[in-house]
């Protein structure tokens, strides 16, 4: 049975950079667009948190060895982390796909 992971990029604000965020962009969207291809991609956004930049990916994975081969492709992990937890779902209605148009 597939397990919902949750991924959680994050930067710090003392050593986050726009610039290096933005020119990730494209690389990030390759990345989504390979989960989504491949059935993985459950839902993703960003944001930020009090003191860092961040950003979710909720993903399906067969285990926390998939979940992590395929968190390690973000090209945001380069100029921050991603911690993996495992998300219990009780409750989605996903049908915010006013930006789905970026995935395709």
């Amino acid at each position: 049975m597939k397990t919902i992971y949750a991924l959680i990029w994050c930067c710090p604000d003392e050593v986050f950079s726009q610039e290096e965020f933005d020119s990730r962009i494209p690389r990030l969207m390759e990345w989504l667009r390979s989960l989504q291809s491949g059935g993985h991609l459950v839902a993703c956004g960003g944001g930020g948190f009090e003191t860092a930049a961040g950003g979710l990916t909720l993903i399906q994975a067969e285990s926390i060895e998939q979940a992590t081969e395929l968190a390690s492709g973000t090209p945001m992990n380069e100029i921050g982390t991603t911690e993996i937890f495992i998300w219990d779902i009780f409750y989605a209605n996903l049908v915010h796909t006013e930006n789905i148009g970026k995935l395709q």
